[in-house]
């Protein structure tokens, strides 16, 4: 019967950001971009800043999306965390795909907004 390896030399289990499969988040220009979005504004944004904070929050959440599902894909599937992570996930692709539901710049900045709280929150919940 041979010895039961010691800790240090159980084999390491590669996770996607070690092997360099996924490229880094950029977590502190995600959040900076939220805080331009929602961040105690005085104003309510322009009609052209408006659109590159959307594109830029758009863009944020299809970067953080692949380091999501790696983080969820680790969790044994059906338990309740796993289900969290599917569940966020989720609402990550469709706040990035979804549009205003009305026309004009009040619509625009209330989706804004909204897109900025997703981002927000997934790029904390990757930053535990």
């Amino acid at each position: 019967m041979s010895p039961s390896p010691r800790p240090s030399q159980l084999p390491v289990q590669l996770r996607p950001m070690m092997t360099g499969e996924l490229p880094p988040l950029d977590l502190v220009t995600i959040r900076a971009t939220t805080r331009r979005a929602v961040g105690g504004r005085r104003s309510v944004p322009g009609p052209r800043e408006i659109t590159e904070l959307t594109q830029a929050l758009r863009e944020h959440l299809q970067q953080m999306l692949p380091h999501a599902q790696a983080r969820a894909d680790e969790i044994a599937p059906g338990s309740a965390a796993r289900e969290r992570w599917q569940a966020l996930i989720n609402r990550a692709r469709a706040a990035a795909a979804a549009r205003p539901d009305r026309q004009g710049r009040p619509a625009a900045t209330v989706h804004l907004a909204a897109l900025a709280r997703q981002t927000r929150f997934l790029a904390n919940c990757l930053d535990e």
